[in-house]
């Protein structure tokens, strides 16, 4: 099965995809907002400029959801990936350090 991710998302909607990360990023360094909200704020930014860019139609609302979910989904990856590496590193060292220490 053949999956294309243009059928689903317009082209000029995948530009709010980087943008939602930056902006995530950003949610991610201000102390005093829960990291629960930092979604619902991209959320609403991408259906606010999809319904600014498009109109006032329910497909801009989808296209504001799908590409907010496609940022969301894409910093996971990124974050998890970065963290399964260092924490893999950081295991293999403890192992050697505990090897040395026996030995």
């Amino acid at each position: 099965m053949d999956f294309n991710l243009y059928v689903y998302i317009r082209q000029e909607s995948l530009i709010l995809v980087p943008v939602l990360y930056i902006i995530g990023l950003f949610l991610r360094q201000t102390p005093h907002v829960p990291s629960w909200v930092h979604p619902w704020i991209q959320l609403i930014f991408a259906s606010v400029a999809c319904l600014l860019y498009y109109g006032v139609e329910i497909q801009s609302v989808i296209q504001g959801i799908l590409v907010s979910g496609l940022a969301v989904i894409s910093r996971d990856l990124i974050d998890h990936t970065i963290f399964g590496v260092n924490e893999s590193r950081n295991k293999r060292k403890n192992k050697e350090l505990e090897n040395d220490r026996e030995s």
